[in-house]
């Protein structure tokens, strides 16, 4: 009994030994380990890093070229066309100007450090005429040639060519000067984080090499005697075998027990997949199709023996969502989780036919066979969403003629607005009333009146761009929304004029409107109708829509009141 206990003692005693050389053993090995993925992490952020500044140092180089082109084109372009030039050298430069100062003060955004190498800041900032001041003076030249008048705007302008000069020799010279210093420190930091990966490499294979001495080779002297003392243990638990036995048939009669219930719930889904209204797709391994119920086989046009054994996302996802739906579901097997997942969202679907359709899909996840498997109860919804366009016209869209209504207007005014003080362009507002259209209604009644309103939209439509909105408000009554118009209101306001000339002359061309009539012959009605237009131009100011609309509202009656069928643009009073 002592010797027993004295052994338990000296095997106790031992194993604490080797349990604390193991935890400290343990320890060393995750602190090089942790240290050896710090310098990893720090070789990948050093590599990310080194990236973003040279391909932004880079650009740097094609924008100082793309903007001395555009100054160039800018000069030598058709006074039609150098707004738009205008526009793109206004992008060039300003986006030159955000890399270079991201590039010397830092933008997260872009991924560039705040802070400089000593060698960098000297070739930006060591000499007067260091890279800082060279790129400086060539945005303010750029930005001094946009503020000349096109007028202005010759090739023998001296400013036009410093950018020019600038632009192929000293400038483009500095910046690949920059970029190749950039590259240079970005190889020497890699270098160095590479050389303290090697030594936590050795010093992690050195601690290796010592617990094998100072751990495991005790360790494997104390297993055989321990080895020795379960020869012992092995013949005692030879005594309980025949209980053993007796736990093992009662186990194997659960199992079987279990075995039945798992039957039972496979007949369950059998008969609920083959009853439910809605399809049900289970896809495990490489999104293969394993389940597809009777109701799939109706939604879809596939039998089941077509689509298991199938791709499902080849076989029913339409071809744009495709690349996306294959790599979702690559993230799916891995960790059965996903964005869609315990989600239920609306999307398009492929018939056997080829056509598409609109279903409800909901996915859940399980495991299965060591696999990701998802569930999909999917049901069509094409009624749903016919009837839901259809409440979208009701709420947004004229009912005799299918333009957009005074809400939708509104809306589109507001967005029109916004976009004109982002873009710094002219918008225009046309508001129109048609004269003579009242007696067309006492004459020939409401039928024909409604016939020369749809007609009288249909050439709106035709004079407006793809860009553009027209609306009708009510009654006799049209609006107009001009976007893009231009930077400078005097062409603005002329291209607007243009459109309502031609808007007046579609809507003044003779009316011939066939009525319909109950068990009498239809009755064809020639009518001329003219229309008086009111212009209000907006750009970038804190109008508000309701006020851009009473100024065209006011100018269309000062058109009615210069005698009908006139245009006439708001001029604010002095």
């Amino acid at each position: 009994m002592n010797s027993n206990m004295s052994d338990d003692m000296i095997d106790q005693n031992v194993a604490r030994s080797l349990t604390l050389r193991y935890v400290i053993a343990l320890i060393l090995v995750a602190s090089l380990s942790t240290a050896a993925w710090l310098s990893l992490h720090l070789v990948i952020s050093e590599q990310k890093s080194t990236a973003a500044i040279v391909n932004v140092s880079g650009r740097q180089r094609m924008l100082s070229q793309r903007t001395a082109l555009f100054a160039n084109l800018l000069a030598n372009s058709p006074v039609t066309e150098r707004p738009a030039i205008r526009d793109k050298l206004k992008d060039a430069i300003n986006l030159m100007e955000r890399s270079h100062e991201g590039l010397t003060h830092g933008d997260a955004s872009m991924g560039l450090p705040e802070t400089l190498s000593p060698a960098v800041r000297a070739m930006y900032y060591g000499t007067p005429d260091a890279l800082d001041h060279q790129v400086v003076s060539y945005i303010a030249a750029i930005q001094a040639w946009l503020m000349l008048e096109d007028n202005e705007l010759t090739l023998d302008k001296p400013l036009l060519n410093e950018i020019t000069r600038t632009a192929s020799t000293t400038l483009v010279s500095a910046l690949d000067k920059m970029v190749r210093q950039y590259q240079l420190e970005g190889e020497a930091s890699v270098s160095q984080l590479q050389k303290a990966e090697t030594i936590f490499w050795l010093s992690t294979l050195l601690l290796l090499i010592l617990e094998a001495i100072l751990i495991f080779h005790p360790f494997v002297r104390h297993v055989r005697i321990i080895f020795g003392k379960l020869q012992s243990v092995t013949d005692e638990l030879r005594v309980h075998h025949d209980q053993l036995e007796e736990t093992v048939r009662e186990r194997t009669a659960e199992l079987e027990n279990r075995s039945r219930a798992l039957a039972e719930s496979e007949e369950k889904f059998r008969l609920i997949g083959t009853n439910a209204k809605d399809g049900i797709i289970i896809i495990g391994k490489d999104g293969i199709i394993v389940y597809w119920n009777p109701a799939a086989e109706a939604l879809f046009g596939y039998s089941a023996n077509e689509s298991i054994g199938q791709n499902l996302h080849d076989l029913i996802t339409p071809e744009r969502y495709r690349e996306t739906a294959h790599k979702g579901f690559e993230r799916f097997q891995q960790f059965g989780v996903g964005s869609l997942v315990g989600q239920t969202f609306d999307i398009s679907a492929l018939h056997k036919n080829g056509e598409e359709f609109p279903i409800a899909l909901s996915i859940s996840a399980f495991m299965y066979k060591n696999h990701w498997h998802a569930l999909g109860t999917i049901r069509d919804i094409t009624e749903r969403k016919q009837m839901e366009e259809q409440v979208r016209q009701l709420a947004f869209y004229d009912a005799l003629t299918s333009l957009p209504n005074r809400r939708l207007f509104n809306d589109r005014l507001k967005q029109s607005m916004a976009a004109s003080r982002r873009n710094n362009t002219y918008g225009a507002v046309l508001f129109l009333d048609l004269d003579n259209f009242k007696p067309l209604n006492d004459t020939h009644g409401h039928n024909a009146g409604d016939l020369l309103l749809i007609e009288a939209a249909g050439r709106l439509k035709q004079c407006a761009r793809e860009m553009d909105t027209v609306a009708r408000f009510g009654g006799d009554e049209f609006v107009m929304i001009l976007n893009d118009l231009g930077a400078h209101k005097t062409p603005s306001a002329a291209q607007a004029s243009l459109v309502a000339e031609k808007i007046r002359i579609n809507l003044s061309a003779p009316y011939l409107l066939e009525v319909k009539q109950e068990e009498q012959p239809d009755r064809f009605i020639e009518h001329h109708c003219t229309a008086s237009i009111g212009i209000a131009l907006f750009i970038n100011h804190d109008d508000k829509p309701n006020e851009v609309m009473k100024q065209a509202d006011e100018a269309m009656y000062h058109a009615k009141a210069a005698g009908r069928n006139q245009i006439r643009l708001y001029e604010p009073k002095v």
